[in-house]
């Protein structure tokens, strides 16, 4: 079973459709122990002007910072706000977890991860970062990246062919904060979700990107945990 986290990136790619330690450029990011946020965000919507705050969330809802959005005359926003350190969270978790996962990953070492997503707080949206907007019908090559925290430096690796969604993974993570590119590619007659390594190349062309997801509940802030 996969985490809910990775189960919507996976799912985004197929129904509607880690970086260098610091990456920079149109992602906005600079990428450590911690991560500095400094973006601007693209395609809000003009009754989102009373939103000022995104939190960064885990898979199982705990928050772990939150970042300002400031609103620009021309109808962006500018992501701002730091993302904190967490080794020794309660939240991260073994890399290889079968629960994780829809089949057997091999990993190169015992590192602990999370993934995490950007919601607005207050209203239902999260901040994608991707080659563009979500698309209603998904393409090969639509990307999107994806953060995660890892303790310690990390290979994992498999495919999982035979699972309802195909899913190719090839991913090293340095320690700190990552970038994890998910793309969809056309492998044959059915495509494959390949979840790898990021690289300089994958944040040209990319900007984050304010998504309405009115169907789920919009998240509210709750207080900062150890």
């Amino acid at each position: 079973m996969t985490s809910p986290t990775l189960r919507l990136a996976l799912a985004l790619l197929l129904i509607a459709s880690l970086a260098t330690a610091a990456a920079q450029g149109g992602a906005g990011i600079a990428l450590g122990w911690t991560a500095q946020v400094d973006a601007l965000v693209l395609d809000v919507p003009a009754d989102a002007a009373d939103v000022t705050q995104v939190t960064a969330r885990a898979e199982n809802g705990a928050d772990v910072a939150l970042l300002t959005l400031r609103h620009r005359p021309d109808g962006r926003a500018r992501l701002q706000g730091t993302l904190p350190d967490l080794r020794g969270s309660h939240l991260l978790q073994p890399i290889a977890s079968a629960e994780l996962w829809p089949c057997a990953m091999q990993a190169s070492g015992d590192a602990l991860f999370a993934p995490f997503a950007l919601w607005a707080v207050g209203a239902p949206a999260v901040m994608d970062l991707a080659s563009g907007p979500l698309p209603e019908a998904p393409q090969p090559g639509y990307r999107q990246l994806l953060l995660l925290f890892a303790d310690g430096d990390v290979r994992v690796q498999g495919a999982c062919l035979e699972a309802p969604t195909a899913l190719q993974v090839d991913l090293y993570l340095r320690p700190g904060w990552n970038l994890v590119a998910s793309e969809l590619a056309a492998v044959g007659e059915r495509d494959r979700v390949l979840l790898r390594a990021s690289g300089p190349s994958d944040l040209e062309g990319v900007a984050w990107r304010w998504r309405d997801v009115s169907a789920q509940k919009p998240v509210e802030a709750v207080p900062m945990r150890e």
